[in-house]
C-alpha cells in the first residue's frame, strides 16, 4: 500500500463530499457493506493510482488510520471504515474508460481482501478444478433436455 502518511503529512490530502465523489467512488461504495470514506490527494507520482484500506489498520506503531485521520485532519472514522485515496487528476477526470475503472476497482477489491496473488491463483486453480465436473454434468444434462425436447417435437 501506498504510505499514506506521506499524503496526510504533506497537507494534500483533503476529503471529498459526498455530492462530489467520483465514479470510482460510488461504484466502491455501492459494492461494501462498510462505510467508505473518500480522499483525494494533489502528491505523488503521476502514475499513482487509487488505493484504500480500513481505518484500523495499522499505520505507524500503535497508531491506526483512524486514529492518524483523527489526530491529523479532524476525521473520525471507526476501524470498519473504508478509507478510499484517489489521485486528484482521476477523481475529477470527465471520462472513465470502463475497462480502466473496473480494473482499477479489482485491484481496490484484491488489496481490501488481504489476498495476495500466489494466493488468487491458487483459489482460482482450485475453483476451476471444483467448476469442471459440475460443468460437465450440466452439459450432459442440457443435451438430455434437447433429446427429450426433439422427440417430443418429432
Amino acid at each position: 500500500m501506498v504510505d499514506i502518511l506521506e499524503h496526510v503529512w504533506s497537507g494534500t490530502i483533503e476529503r471529498r463530499e459526498v455530492a462530489d465523489l467520483s465514479p470510482l467512488a460510488q461504484i466502491l461504495s455501492s459494492l461494501l457493506a462498510a462505510p467508505t470514506l473518500c480522499l483525494i490527494t494533489q502528491a505523488g507520482k503521476k502514475d499513482l493510482k487509487p488505493f484504500a484500506s480500513y481505518g484500523g489498520c495499522e499505520v505507524m506503531p500503535g497508531a491506526s488510520l483512524a486514529d492518524v485521520l483523527d489526530e491529523e485532519l479532524g476525521i473520525e472514522i471507526s476501524d470498519e471504515t473504508i478509507v478510499l485515496v484517489e489521485p486528484r487528476a482521476m477523481s475529477e477526470a470527465d471520462y472513465y474508460s470502463g475497462k480502466e475503472l473496473g480494473q482499477v476497482l479489482g485491484s481496490l477489491l484484491v488489496d481490501l481482501s488481504g489476498l495476495e496473488q500466489g494466493q488468487l491463483t491458487a483459489f482460482a486453480d482450485r475453483t476451476a478444478a471444483q467448476a469442471a465436473p459440475a460443468g460437465q454434468e450440466m452439459a450432459k444434462g442440457r443435451l438430455q433436455a434437447e433429446q427429450m425436447a426433439e422427440s417430443h417435437v418429432n
